[in-house]
């Protein structure tokens, strides 16, 4: 009886030593709506948050957050190793010569938004992209070579107050983050929609590593991990 209870004993410490040991994955979070949302006093919550968890679960990792920080802000926290992963990036060469880029899911970054007051043909289309985001290779080339009059604005806020008062026929833009932006002003709201446009490019959204980061050598074990899930169709945003 004694031989038992001690080897209970025995694996309950081995199962708690265990636990301790678990390392933690420090996930530089933003607030980014839908993938995922942050707000005071509240665990974060959302298709990515569930990704990250069984991610770090299968991996043997203990997720941690931080407080929500800006993207630009995240990237150089990872480069300096200060966070562990950063997530819902879309590729670019220089973030290839930075980071390993992991692809999990779609991002639909290429979206039609118009002014549903604004009566306009396809023969003369104003578009209007915005200065700063990352769109497919050559896109703005293809439209050209469509005939549609290109403009540039330097934020999404600047692009939708052009559309807005007509100054431009269509935004082209991150389909989520500028719904999110329509959705906080309320001028906005039933008059700026996404267009029924359904030949839109879609690109890979990503989790990256710091190329010399303490977790670059799980590269291969998380790529895995992504795969399987994604096969599996979870944690879809589209």
């Amino acid at each position: 009886m004694i031989w038992r209870i001690a080897s209970v004993l025995m694996c309950l410490l081995m199962f708690s030593a265990a636990a301790v040991e678990r390392k933690p994955l420090i996930w530089c979070l933003d607030n980014l709506p839908l993938r995922h949302h942050y707000e005071a006093n509240k665990a974060p919550y959302g298709k990515l948050v569930d990704l990250m968890l069984e991610v770090s679960a299968q991996l043997d990792f203990e997720l941690v957050y931080t407080v929500p920080t800006p993207v630009a802000r995240c990237l150089k926290q990872l480069e300096q190793g200060e966070v562990d992963v950063v997530t819902g990036l879309l590729r670019s060469t220089e973030r290839d010569q930075r980071f390993i880029m992991l692809p999990f899911d779609i991002a639909r970054t290429e979206s039609w938004f118009i002014n549903q007051n604004n009566v306009v043909t396809d023969a003369a289309l104003r578009l209007t992209m915005i200065e700063g985001r990352i769109y497919s290779e050559s896109v703005a080339v293809q439209y050209q070579a469509q005939g549609y009059q290109m403009n540039t604005a330097a934020s999404i806020d600047d692009a939708l107050a052009a559309l807005y008062f007509k100054q431009t026929d269509v935004v082209v833009g991150p389909e989520h983050t500028v719904l999110r932006h329509i959705a906080t002003n309320a001028r906005y709201q039933d008059v700026l929609v996404l267009a029924a446009k359904t030949q839109q490019s879609n690109m890979d959204v990503h989790i990256a590593l710091a190329k010399n980061g303490r977790y670059a050598a799980k590269y291969d074990a998380l790529k895995r991990v992504l795969e399987q899930l994604r096969a599996e169709g979870k944690y879809r945003l589209y």
